[in-house]
C-alpha cells in the first residue's frame, strides 16, 4: 500500500455516468490509487443491465455501487431521471458524510442526486470534463441527425450549466479547461488531469509471439493495430493507411481490437483488403494486453476537429504500456504529448502520411524497439496513475481545506497540469 500524505484520510464519492464495464479509464484507476493511499472511496456507476436493484461490490479496497437504470444499451449514460432519484435515495439511506463528491460528468443522473446530497450535507462538490460534446463536438460524430435536432440543446445545457455552480473542475484537456474558465469556473479551481497509464492492468506485457499465436497471426507478419471501445470516428483513416501499406507488402496485418469485422467491411475500398484484417471485436479491459502485444506499430488517427481538440485519447496510455511506437496527428493534447515525449511519430492528417510514418518504423526495427521502450518508460515515470493521482490528491486537500480562493471569482492564472515528472527524451530520437 502506498501511504497517503500525513493528513487525515478523505471520504470520497466518485459519481460516473458510465456503465460498470466502461469505468476502467477514469473512475476505477482513480479509486484504486486513492484507496491505495489510504482514502475511503466509493464509485457510483450505472449497472450494465440491471434495472431494479442496487449492487454493491468491494474491489481493491474501495466500493463500486452499481445503480439500476430503466434505459437500455448506450442510453444508460446518465439520462434516466428514475436512476437519479434512486441514487439520491440510496445516498440518504446510507447517510455517509463524505469529505468530497466528484461528479465524473454533469448529466442528469449524475449531477442532480450528487448536488442535492452535497447541499444537504454541506459537502464540497466538483465535476470532471472529459469530452467536448456540444457546439460542434462529439454530438455531431456520435449521434444521428434526428437526435441532434431534438436533444442537442439538452446535451449542451447539462454539459455547461453546472460547471460554475460547483466548487471546482477537473478536465482531461487544456481546451476544456479554457472552456470551463470561459463559463465562469475560477482558473485557480480548475486543474487538468490527463488520461493515465494503467500499469496495474499492464504490469505484465505478454510476449509478442505468444499473442500472435493466440490470434492466428504469422510471427513474421508486420502488424499495425487500432483499438477502440466505442469512439471510432477516426478509424476510416487507419483502414485506408493499412490499404496503402498493403499495396507494397501483402503480409501486413491490420489488427482491430474493439471494432468488428463488419466495421472493417464497411470501410475498405476493396474486398481483397479484408484478407489482411484481423478484427477481434470488443475485448474485456483486463484482456487487452494479450491482444495489443501482437502489434509492431499502433495507428491512432487524430484529425483536426473540435471533438479531438477537446478530448484525450485514453488508449494512448495502453499503447505506451505495451511498449510500441504510435503514429498520430499533431492535434490538441496529442500534439502536446508527442512534442514533449517522442513516443512515436506525428504525421500529416492523411492516410498517405500515416502509412509513410508507420512504414518508417516497420522498416527500422531497432528504432521501433527504442521508441517502444521509451514509451513504456514514459508510462511508468510520468503517466502512471500512481504518479498522476498525487496531484489530484493534493488538489482535493487544497479544496477541502479551503486553500483555492473564492469559488465564484475567476482568476487570471492558467489551469495547472498534473504532469510534472520530466525524464530524458534523448533515447527515443532517431
Amino acid at each position: 500500500m502506498i501511504p497517503a500524505r500525513k493528513k487525515r484520510a478523505l471520504r470520497i464519492l466518485l459519481v460516473s455516468n458510465h456503465r460498470r464495464f466502461k469505468i476502467n479509464f477514469r473512475a476505477h484507476p482513480w479509486a484504486s490509487e486513492l484507496a491505495a493511499r489510504g482514502h475511503d472511496v466509493d464509485v457510483m456507476c450505472h449497472a450494465n443491465t440491471e434495472r431494479w436493484r442496487t449492487k454493491i461490490e468491494k474491489v481493491e479496497n474501495f466500493r463500486i455501487i452499481e445503480s439500476p437504470d430503466l434505459l437500455i444499451g448506450a442510453l444508460r449514460q446518465g439520462w434516466d431521471p428514475v436512476c437519479a432519484y434512486r441514487r439520491l435515495r440510496f445516498l440518504r439511506q446510507e447517510n455517509k458524510q463524505y469529505d468530497l463528491i466528484h461528479c465524473l460528468d454533469t448529466r442528469l443522473a449524475v449531477v442532480w442526486p450528487a448536488l442535492a446530497y452535497a447541499r444537504e450535507k454541506k459537502i464540497p462538490i466538483v465535476s470532471d470534463w472529459i469530452d467536448w460534446w456540444g457546439h460542434g463536438g462529439l454530438i455531431k460524430e456520435r449521434r444521428p441527425l434526428w437526435y441532434q435536432w431534438l436533444f442537442a440543446g439538452v446535451e449542451v445545457f447539462f454539459e455547461e450549466y453546472y460547471r460554475n455552480k460547483l466548487d471546482g473542475l477537473t478536465t482531461i484537456s487544456h481546451a476544456l479547461a479554457e472552456r470551463g474558465a470561459g463559463l465562469g469556473v475560477p482558473r485557480e479551481r480548475c486543474v487538468v488531469v490527463p488520461g493515465g497509464a494503467n500499469l496495474r492492468n499492464f504490469a505484465r506485457v505478454p510476449n509478442q509471439a505468444q499473442s500472435r499465436r493466440m490470434l492466428g497471426i504469422a510471427e513474421d507478419a508486420p502488424v499495425v493495430c487500432f483499438s477502440g471501445l466505442d469512439v471510432l470516428i477516426d478509424l476510416p483513416m487507419a483502414v485506408k493507411a493499412f490499404e496503402i501499406l498493403r499495396e507494397t507488402d501483402k503480409r501486413i496485418v491490420l489488427l482491430l481490437v474493439g471494432p468488428t469485422e463488419r466495421d472493417a467491411r464497411n470501410m475498405v475500398s476493396n474486398r481483397d483488403s479484408l484478407k489482411g484484417i484481423k478484427a477481434v471485436g470488443p475485448v474485456a479491459y483486463k484482456e487487452l494486453p494479450s491482444y495489443l502485444s501482437a502489434a509492431d506499430v499502433f495507428l491512432m488517427p487524430y484529425t483536426q476537429k473540435v471533438s479531438n481538440v477537446g478530448r484525450w485519447p485514453n488508449k494512448i496510455g495502453d499503447y505506451m504500456c505495451i511498449g510500441r511506437p504510435t503514429i498520430s496527428n499533431p492535434v490538441g493534447e496529442v500534439k502536446r504529448l508527442f512534442e514533449r515525449f517522442p513516443i512515436g511519430g506525428l504525421c500529416e492528417e492523411t492516410p498517405e502520411g500515416m502509412a509513410a510514418a508507420a512504414r518508417d518504423y516497420l522498416d527500422d526495427g531497432a528504432r521501433a524497439v527504442r521508441t517502444g521502450m521509451y514509451a513504456r518508460e514514459v508510462a511508468e515515470k510520468v503517466f502512471s496513475w500512481e504518479k498522476l493521482i498525487v496531484g489530484l490528491e493534493n488538489w482535493y486537500y487544497a479544496l477541502v481545506e479551503g486553500r483555492l480562493g473564492a469559488a465564484r471569482q475567476p482568476k487570471p492564472a492558467s489551469p495547472a497540469l498534473l504532469v510534472h515528472h520530466p525524464i530524458n527524451t534523448a533515447g527515443a530520437r532517431r
